[in-house]
Parts: structure tokens; sequence; C-alpha cells
């Protein structure tokens, strides 16, 4: 063999090996990411022993966690995993996936319903009924030009969609100051039916409420910006207008809606 053959052929086998477990940290494909989502976050809910999730992206499953720690298997988006031991706080949890126990990051986990659907699932649970009626009402806005009205088109929306109970009042205010109401007000996030959640920017449910903070993402540096995301791919959202919910500006507030 020369010399030039057998360097092609060591180029190629350490090609196929680097291929191996290369997946992204979440990612939408597998692609390798230059700035990984578990790395976005350093802490997260809490969840306890025997909670089931499901995951929102493809998902490294860890023999630790670190994104230092070796990859036991990639979790397609959408697989369901069951928390073995009470964690997350650090944004780690300890969780089995297809009888492999590993650690993911939460960023991209969010409880799931029981037996889908959103109509039978446990309360506190991601209730797709609600966010699809949320989504389906927000999306009415798609086409208007902002016209710096995005909390007030926001309540419009929840308001209207019906999702809130009757006999509760949804707190209607400025855009930092809802987001911020809820984020300290989990009472209150239970009973209009939803829970701040510690997700990325591209993890986030449908139908969710998403607050950006004062001069977050180039937004008021007075109000900030709230809107509601419309697809089940974080790819849009709608408040008084619709567009691209912005990726690359460090994480929202986030409030999934949930089952009553």
């Amino acid at each position: 063999m020369t010399t030039s053959k057998s360097l092609l052929l060591a180029a190629a086998a350490a090609l196929l090996l680097g291929a191996v477990g290369c997946a992204s940290e979440p990612g939408d494909g597998g692609e390798l990411l230059t700035s990984t989502a578990d790395e976005l976050a350093t802490t997260g809910p809490t969840y306890t022993a025997g909670t089931e999730l499901v995951t929102t992206a493809a998902l490294n499953l860890r023999s630790a966690g670190s994104t230092n720690a070796s990859i036991l298997r990639v979790m397609p988006n959408g697989s369901h995993v069951t928390v073995r031991a009470t964690s997350g706080a650090n944004a780690w949890v300890a969780v089995r996936f297809n009888g492999y126990d590993g650690w993911a990051h939460t960023s991209y986990l969010v409880p799931a319903p029981n037996g889908g659907g959103g109509g039978g699932s446990s309360p506190g649970g991601y209730s797709s009924a609600r966010g699809n009626k949320l989504a389906s009402t927000a999306l009415r806005m798609d086409g208007h030009p902002a016209g710096g009205y995005c909390a007030l088109e926001t309540s419009n929306s929840v308001v209207q969609s019906g999702i809130i109970p009757n006999g509760v009042t949804w707190y209607r205010n400025n855009a930092i100051d809802i987001s911020e109401y809820m984020a300290a007000s989990p009472g209150y996030d239970a009973k209009v039916g939803f829970r701040s959640i510690s997700v990325s920017p591209n993890a986030v449910p449908k139908g969710s409420i998403i607050g950006w903070r004062r001069g977050q993402c180039g937004y008021s540096s007075k109000y900030g910006h709230i809107e509601i995301s419309v697809d089940s791919t974080s790819s849009r959202a709608c408040s008084d207008f619709c567009g691209s919910i912005k990726k690359t500006c460090g994480s929202p507030y986030v409030f999934m809606p949930t089952t009553l």
C-alpha cells in the first residue's frame, strides 16, 4: 500500500470515529452546534422521582450531569423519560430512557401529559389543548405591523382564547410587569393555568407566554417585550404582530400553559 493511500485511509477512519456520538447537545437535526443548548442555563426546575418528562428537541443522555460526560444515547425529539431521582435544580436531571440511566439537561425537557393531547393530562403538566387554543388566537395578529401594544394584545389573546377559568381575572399591565409578576407569583400562575419553566428560546412549548427583559434582544429598555409562541418548533410568536422568536440574546421568561 502506498504512503498516500495509507494517509487517505487513516483520515477516513478518523472521520468515522469522530462521527460516533457527535449529535448536537439538544439540536433539531443532530448537527454539531457551536453553542450547545445545555450550556445556556445553569439552573432549572426540580423534578421529583417518578415524574414523566418529554424532550422538546433531540437531546443527549449523558453518563453524568456535565457537558464533559460521555454521551450514552441521543434521545429523539418527543421522547418520554422518567425522573429516577429528585434532581434538576442545577439544570441537570437524572432520568431513565428506554432502559438506560443517565442525565439530561432541563432546557429541553417539559412535563409530559398523561395520555397525550392535553385533555387528560395531570394538573400542572403541559396542556397542548390550551396551548393550541392560545396560539390560534394569537395568530389573529399575523400580518399586523408592530404598534407598541405587545402587552395589550398578548393579554387580549389570553382572554379571548377562553382558556382562563371562570371567575379568575387576568393580570393586565405592561410587558415586563406581567412577566415579573408571573415569575414571582406561582399561586397566580396556577389559577390562570400557567407555570414558569426554564427552557432555552429553542424549546418554547406551543402556546407559552414569552417575556423578554428590559433591553433584551433590542426590545424596549423600559418595558421589555411579551409574546405568545404559536408553533411547535419554537420558531414564531405573536403579540401585536407576529415574528421570529429571537435566539441569540439569552433566555427569556417562559410560562407554559398547564392542565387545570
